[in-house]
């Protein structure tokens, strides 16, 4: 019996084609997630910066969680330009970076590398916020291959109850942060380890070095360094709201719809951000919402007849 891969939010059988040529507009649609398709990228940035504004407000003053990547950032520098408009305290606000690179020795970037993601942040997001407005530098979270433990107790003291707000990625394999299948060679893991896994050290797949390369680097593989330091799907997919990102053109076409309607699995991690982690350890339906451009969203082109 072929094994049922895709599904739709009635559980109902779909097939990759017809996962790949539905139509944007039955997106939400058949999948019962929803999904916001903007005019073009800068639109997006603006939605999604509100949506950051909107989580802050919501906690009238109190105690603000969010896990934020790099990638995408154009998000952030439309943050601080409204809440210097708006002047909207910041103060309250706790922040965990989704992961960071290493070197070939395994250690962490310095923040003066260009591809440091903590010098990103510092210098497209956390410095631009007005000193008056903005949180404390203990409030900002950095992964580092030497504290991992310390990532794992903040978020056992600061978000006890899950983040307020995840905005996420996802890469061509369906790697969300740098959580990507972890079987490979002689390792062999298990979905419930994978699910319980917490801040970790991976050894980047190859389609990560590529796009890392072709994005950061000019192409130049050699340039991207191979390890990287990630937040793991135990204390992501405890978020109480995720936004679910897609703005870097046709390559993610696919990636959308298998988020959209791919069943749960390692073979493809970003599929469990459908997903919520309770506090007695199941997994519900997440509060995820889709944003992309009619670039992302369109349908899959086929390459050979069906």
């Amino acid at each position: 019996m072929e094994e049922i891969q895709y599904i739709d939010k009635n559980g109902n059988h779909m097939t990759k084609k017809d996962v790949q040529l539905l139509p944007p507009e039955k997106l939400e649609e058949y999948s019962g997630i929803p999904v916001k398709i903007l005019p073009d990228t800068q639109r997006l940035y603006d939605a999604i910066a509100e949506v950051m504004i909107n989580t802050i407000l919501a906690k009238k003053s109190g105690k603000v969680t969010m896990i934020l990547p790099v990638g995408p950032i154009g998000q952030y520098p439309v943050f601080v330009k409204k809440i210097k408009e708006r002047n909207i305290d910041c103060r309250n606000l706790w922040t965990f970076n989704m992961d960071e690179l290493l070197d070939r020795t395994g250690r962490t970037l310095a923040e003066s590398h260009p591809l440091s993601f903590k010098g990103e942040m510092m210098r497209s997001f956390f410095a631009n916020i007005p000193p008056e407005l903005r949180m404390s530098l203990d409030q900002m979270f950095f992964p580092r291959y030497d504290n991992m433990d310390e990532i794992n107790g903040a978020f056992d003291k600061h978000v006890p109850n899950g983040e307020e707000l995840c905005l996420a990625g996802v890469g061509p394999e369906g790697h969300f942060a740098f959580n990507e299948n972890p079987n490979f060679g002689h390792v062999e893991v298990s979905q419930e380890e994978f699910l319980a896994d917490r801040t970790h050290l991976v050894l980047l797949n190859t389609s990560s070095v590529d796009m890392n390369a072709l994005v950061a680097g000019c192409g130049d593989r050699s340039a991207i360094p191979p390890f990287a330091v990630t937040i793991g799907p135990s204390d992501i997919l405890r978020a109480k709201r995720t936004e679910s990102i897609f703005n870097e053109g046709k390559y993610q076409r696919t990636v959308l719809r298998e988020v959209l309607f791919r069943k749960p699995t390692m073979r493809f991690p970003a599929s469990f951000l459908k997903l919520r982690k309770t506090e007695d350890g199941n997994f519900l339906p997440q509060n995820l919402t889709v944003w992309a451009t009619p670039e992302e969203s369109a349908c899959v082109t086929p390459l050979t007849p069906y």
